[in-house]
């Protein structure tokens, strides 16, 4: 028999019981009177002003009603931005506990951002607050890092009963089981679970004997260490800390952990670089793979060893002819990113160059795109069957900006939308229309029905428009030039919706309210990224 732990919801509920604390000690402790990220404007972050006309109330309830993790990368990058930018905070307005910080301490631990979450913590003082302490220490076990947070667990005051079970896990993670088994010893009564789980990660017990409970970073530490599996619903989790967590776990088959890891990747929870680690993996280990997962693994393989510029032509074509039009087109390509990095844009390499301008699109590598563009406009000169394949890709350079166009000739945009209807008749309606709704929030004038792109998406497509509130309020935090209002209210838009769900006027909406606040980069990306989506 085999055991499964269950609740893969708890790891939020752990969080959400420690915030309560943290309201309790709010009353005592402040951080909302200064600075508390560590991320400055010169190393990417936000400028310091981005709260300026955001009331302090505002901010508080936008932070809490950010997704954890949210269906575009680019808003997720953005509100991540917020969370960890060295922002001052608005002024104090009397809005109730918990504050600023300890919201953002708490939206950090569920998007599992364990390390960076420690980075902001560790400089605002923030281990002072016996809360705030555990909920670091329980994310940074959720994410791996054993060392740093049994440094915290070890040095700083936690909030019970969460400190219990942090210090047994990691008196167990140091070998030191004799002295786990006498601190729950005395807990067999009042916590019988957890004094079990101490005595099968000590070997006392086998795993079979492991008990069900709360799912936290000590039950995932210990869970490991015994090598007792995590059950199969928590394996389907979406909450980023039990990913981070299970892609860890030593003890799942590769195969599991890699598809995991995908889920996790095209969540922006997982580093593409981990993923391609564990495809390179399981390549050399011969792991059983099925056969899809096992093409994309070697694709990656290829692309991360590749020797010289004709390998890494060979890999750049095999990932991106296979994948294109496959929805894990994104994560494959920038799990396998190196090679494109690794090849400069010059004419013996023309050959690639329509899959790099797609890959460096994707990155958001605006000066490649450039570079690349260049090179294949040239390679295509008075050849008409290349420069029909580049018009699949010119709307894309268009809409991140590649020469900034302000207007583009109408006789290219149909041929652009001609090539659309040809590729997929059926889509090209909705594509075209979202196309025609990026081209005007990047700031191309496309006067009204000037070209064939439809005004309107087709009738009978389901497509979700978030809260009229939500897009109004975004609309005025733009227009009132309020960066991190606005950035937050694009993210709380979208939401956890599909990207292919959103309808192309909400799009719109969004990219054209972020770049009325100067957050063009992150505009233009959850631009591409929608586009790319759609097939485009």
């Amino acid at each position: 028999m085999r055991f499964h732990l269950v609740g893969s919801r708890l790891s939020l509920a752990v969080t959400a019981a420690l915030l309560v604390a943290v309201t309790a000690a709010a009353q005592t402790l402040n951080f909302d009177d200064r600075p508390t990220g560590f991320l400055k404007a010169e190393t990417g972050g936000m400028p310091a002003d981005a709260w300026n006309g955001t009331s302090l109330a505002t901010a508080k309830r936008l932070v809490s009603a950010l997704s954890a993790a949210p269906r575009s990368r680019a808003l997720r990058d953005l509100q991540f931005r917020v969370l960890v930018s060295e922002l001052r905070p608005p002024a104090n307005d009397g809005s109730p506990p918990p504050s600023l910080f300890a919201r953002k301490v708490e939206r950090l631990a569920a998007m599992g951002e364990g390390e960076n979450l420690n980075e902001m913590v560790r400089n605002a003082g923030g281990y002072n607050d016996p809360s705030i302490a555990a909920i670091t220490a329980n994310a940074l076990m959720m994410a791996g890092e054993r060392s740093g947070a049994c440094n915290i667990v070890r040095n700083w005051e936690l909030a019970p009963p969460f400190s219990r079970r942090a210090t047994v896990a990691c008196q167990i993670a140091a070998g030191e089981n004799a002295e786990a088994l006498a601190t729950v010893a005395p807990l067999r009564n009042s916590d019988p679970a957890l004094a079990t789980l101490v005595q099968v990660a000590a070997g006392g017990l086998p795993p079979s004997a492991a008990p069900q409970g709360v799912l936290d970073g000590p039950t995932m530490v210990m869970l490991d260490l015994a090598h007792v599996p995590p059950s199969p619903t928590t394996l389907q989790s979406t909450q980023p800390p039990i990913i981070r967590a299970l892609v860890g776990h030593r003890t799942l088959p590769i195969a599991v952990r890699i598809d995991i890891a995908e889920r996790g990747e095209a969540l922006a929870i997982i580093e593409a670089s981990r993923l391609g680690d564990l495809y390179v993996q399981a390549v050399k280990e011969s792991a059983p793979l099925p056969p899809a997962m096992a093409r994309r693994a070697q694709l990656v393989y290829l692309a991360r060893n590749a020797g010289n510029a004709q390998e890494i032509m060979n890999s750049v074509a095999a990932v991106y002819g296979e994948a294109r039009g496959n929805p894990m087109f994104p994560t494959i390509a920038r799990a396998s990113a190196v090679g494109l990095l690794n090849l400069p844009p010059k004419p013996e390499y023309a050959n690639v160059a329509q899959e790099a301008i797609r890959g460096f699109l994707l990155l958001g590598d605006k000066r490649r795109t450039e570079a690349w563009t260049k090179l294949a406009l040239t390679a295509a000169f008075n050849n008409a069957r290349a420069m029909n394949a580049l018009d699949r890709l010119m709307p894309l350079a268009a809409v991140a900006g590649i020469d900034n166009p302000k207007r583009l000739p109408p006789s290219e945009v149909n041929r652009w939308y001609e090539v659309m209807r040809q590729d997929d008749a059926r889509a090209a309606s909705l594509r075209g229309n979202l196309l025609l709704e990026l081209f005007r929030a990047t700031g191309i004038d496309v006067p009204v029905r000037s070209t064939d792109l439809p005004e309107t998406p087709p009738a009978g497509v389901r497509l979700v428009m978030p809260p009229a509130a939500t897009l109004s309020a975004l609309q005025a935090a733009a227009a009132g030039r309020r960066r991190a209002e606005a950035s937050l209210l694009a993210a709380i838009a979208i939401g956890e919706t599909p990207l292919t769900d959103l309808h192309p006027a909400a799009v719109g909406i969004i990219v054209r309210s972020l770049m009325q606040v100067g957050e063009d980069e992150a505009a233009r990306l959850f631009a591409i990224e929608v586009a790319i989506a759609h097939g485009l």
